[in-house]
């Protein structure tokens, strides 16, 4: 990371849509060490926050920001890192028999009532001020939550979805609910037959589907304190994948699914169809792209992902079919926000080879058409974010806003893409002066 600062204006090429007016928000690994001391893997990182503010008359600033979460300011005040593979090992002992850890906000940012919360797997969300970006206090939203809040919460309608891992002898996911308005609460708990990563889920409203892989925690490993991140997981592939499938009424009855092993980071969506339940996602044969992000095996060859959609019979409390929906290397999925939870013709997703690099790609759903965006080598596309168009007649009307590093150029831009044809390239790029880390996910602040 070279520089991190408050709003600055940036340099526009081409022109940004009059109807476009807010903030990109997005987070990522921004610190890849502490002290001098290299981290053993990216998710361990302090985030960074990467934003630009459209004001709606062709201009933009941006501001590039580090998560300065409580864990994070204990770290600068002793002068020593004291969370994850850079500290001590006696000191990752005790953390880990304490049950402490840091929150880093490196994966996602969410909005709910009118804040913004940067996410990550392991611990609670950490308030940012949605305007300057300061980073504020550790939240259990209102004394609801446990030690954990999921990096990929669900909007259905007026409620936002999310879960949270507990691991131990009894591993098990706590289901929130947060609603427009009122207070965040807790709908129940379901057991998992491991402990594991989970990293997203489904939801229709009516109900959740969670799919459990074997890449199986090393409970032993991680409360010692093990200095390698990816050591802390051992991937089964003799074992199973099981998918829970959660009637959001009745939590205590879960279905089970056993299925073949496979890993999933990203599900596409779920919705409900004549006592059936259709669950799309990006699907990798084994563990191998969570090797790749380590710094330990950066260069690990991924086995190639493709889209794939299960359905469940809910009144057998069975598997009813699989089928491949994309045979294509891609990830990051991406829907309009109205068709979340509901049947949907229009996805996107990131495209290219085994780092995901090549472009952004508009898939329909049920013809299989799809118009893509393409770059060459040296360029990473981070996962789009879409905004829906005003007044626009479809739900999958609008704009895609991707933050891409020219290799060439060696700096960062975000380009604007129409969302009905990527192919046609940017409307806009907005070149942020600097070369910045790879982000995971963002959202988009509307101005009112």
């Amino acid at each position: 990371m070279r520089r991190f600062h408050g709003w600055e204006p940036l340099r526009v090429e081409g022109e940004i849509p009059a109807g476009l007016v807010g903030t990109l928000v997005r987070t990522g690994p921004g610190l890849l060490e502490r002290f001098g001391r290299r981290l053993a893997h990216s998710f361990e990182a302090d985030g960074a926050l990467q934003a630009v503010r459209l004001a709606g008359d062709g201009t933009a600033s941006g501001a590039v920001r580090l998560v300065e979460s409580p864990g994070y300011r204990e770290e600068q005040a002793a002068g020593r890192p004291l969370y994850g593979s850079a500290t001590s090992r006696w000191r990752r002992i005790s953390n880990g028999l304490a049950g402490r850890t840091k929150t880093t906000g490196n994966t996602n940012v969410m909005q709910w009532q009118g804040g913004l919360l940067a996410l990550m797997e392991g611990g609670r969300p950490v308030e940012i001020d949605p305007r300057s970006l300061d980073t504020g206090e550790v939240s259990d939203l209102g004394g609801v939550l446990g030690a954990a809040f999921s990096a990929h919460p669900h909007a259905v309608g007026d409620t936002t979805f999310n879960f949270g891992q507990q691991w131990g002898r009894r591993a098990g996911l706590r289901i929130y609910a947060l609603p427009r308005r009122g207070a965040a609460r807790e709908l129940g708990h379901v057991t998992m037959p491991w402990n594991t990563m989970m990293h997203d889920f489904g939801v229709t409203g009516r109900h959740a589907a969670f799919l459990v892989c074997p890449a199986k925690l090393r409970l032993g490993k991680a409360l010692l304190g093990s200095a390698d991140f990816l050591g802390m997981f051992a991937w089964d592939p003799d074992s199973h994948a099981e998918l829970l499938v959660v009637d959001l009424d009745a939590i205590d009855r879960p279905i089970r699914v056993e299925l073949p092993a496979r890993w999933v980071f990203h599900v596409a969506n779920a919705f409900c169809r004549d006592e059936h339940l259709t669950i799309d996602w990006v699907e990798y044969p084994d563990f191998s792209t969570f090797a790749a992000l380590s710094a330990n095996q950066p260069d690990t060859e991924v086995a190639p992902p493709r889209v794939r959609r299960v359905t469940v019979d809910l009144r057998r409390r069975a598997l009813h079919g699989e089928q491949t929906l994309w045979d294509e290397v891609c990830d990051f999925p991406v829907l309009p926000p109205a068709r979340v939870g509901r049947e949907y013709s229009t996805s996107w997703y990131s495209t290219g080879g085994s780092r995901l690099s090549g472009g952004i790609a508009r898939l329909h759903v049920g013809s299989g058409a799809v118009d893509r965006w393409t770059l060459g080598p040296g360029h990473h596309v981070s996962e789009p974010v879409f905004v829906p168009r005003p007044e626009a007649k479809r739900d999958d009307e609008g704009w895609l806003l991707a933050m891409v590093h020219d290799g060439e150029a060696v700096e960062s831009y975000v380009a604007v893409l129409d969302a009905d044809r990527p192919s046609a390239g940017p409307l806009a790029q907005i070149w942020m002066g600097q070369a910045l880390p790879v982000t995971f996910h963002g959202t988009f602040i509307a101005d009112a």
